[in-house]
């Protein structure tokens, strides 16, 4: 919407300006004719000596510098606001207006730049728990200010360390750069900056007129490996991500991890929490029955 606006002013800017330069035109072709009729004069004149010469040839360049500021500052004006309404269009076609984290497709370009280039990095690929039940529960209104806090939560851990975005819903994702080349280093150091991303959004407190409540979020990481794609490095950090959820939501869960792991045990272990029908209770208090997200 900013960058409707600013088309919009834009517009009606120009439409002005370009009265405004039409009577500059008028103005500056008459105040050059006055110039050259003087000139004209000066040099035809008997009784002119040098000085004189000197002096109306640079009262004739003041006066011609005179009639063209106008114009150019007009001008320098024009080219500030496209160039401004340009920029807000970009991020509009980049960026998610919720959040101001990278959408989608934007971060996927990010990372398959990073990723052509040979950089080693690490895809932290975070969903909310039960976010379902915080808009069924609270309002959507609700659920839309979780998901920009979490948004500005986010920029605060890694605005100068990553590229963030928010891959649709509340799916975020993080790609780091791998600093360190022994392997157990970089993955205790993206794993240490996942936990610190869990515990920051679980320290996020929301206010509404019946409670207050803390979202938490399950996160999985993958690290990138010789021609890796981004649909590889996402579907092993989404793997990862499934089985956090699994095992009991709010945690982090790498890769390596996820490797030893059966999803679909743990799943049998917990069927009867997907499947078991809501309490009596649940259903008078109106409190959100156990089911996936």
């Amino acid at each position: 919407m900013d960058a409707i606006r600013s088309l919009s002013r834009l517009a009606t800017r120009r439409s002005i300006r370009c009265r405004r330069d039409l009577w500059f035109f008028v103005a500056r072709t008459n105040g050059y004719i006055v110039i050259l009729a003087v000139a004209a004069a000066v040099v035809q004149s008997w009784h002119t000596d040098i000085e004189t010469i000197v002096t109306t040839g640079l009262g004739v360049g003041v006066i011609a510098s005179l009639l063209t500021l106008p114009i150019l500052w007009e001008f320098g004006s024009m080219y500030l606001d496209l160039w401004r309404s340009t920029r807000a269009l970009r991020d509009l076609a980049s960026k998610d207006q919720q959040t101001g984290l990278l959408n989608n497709r934007s971060f996927v370009t990010a990372v398959e730049e990073r990723l052509a280039a040979r950089r080693h990095v690490a895809l932290l690929v975070g969903d909310l728990d039960r976010f379902k039940s915080i808009n069924d529960r609270h309002g959507h209104l609700v659920g839309d200010e979780v998901i920009a806090r979490v948004g500005e939560t986010l920029r605060d851990i890694f605005d100068e360390i990553g590229v963030l975005g928010r891959m649709g819903g509340e799916e975020y994702s993080v790609m780091v750069e791998c600093p360190f080349a022994d392997v157990e280093i970089a993955h205790a150091h993206a794993s240490a900056l996942a936990e610190e991303m869990r515990r920051r959004i679980a320290a996020i407190s929301v206010s509404t007129t019946t409670e207050t409540f803390s979202p938490t979020i399950s996160i999985g990481i993958a690290w990138s490996r010789s021609g890796s794609s981004f649909s590889d490095l996402y579907a092993r950090a989404d793997k990862a991500l499934y089985i956090a959820k699994a095992a009991g939501r709010d945690r982090v869960v790498a890769e390596y991890e996820s490797e030893a792991v059966d999803p679909e045990a743990i799943l049998a272990r917990r069927q009867d929490l997907f499947w078991r029908p809501a309490e009596a209770a649940a259903v008078v208090e109106d409190r959100p029955s156990i089911a996936w997200a």
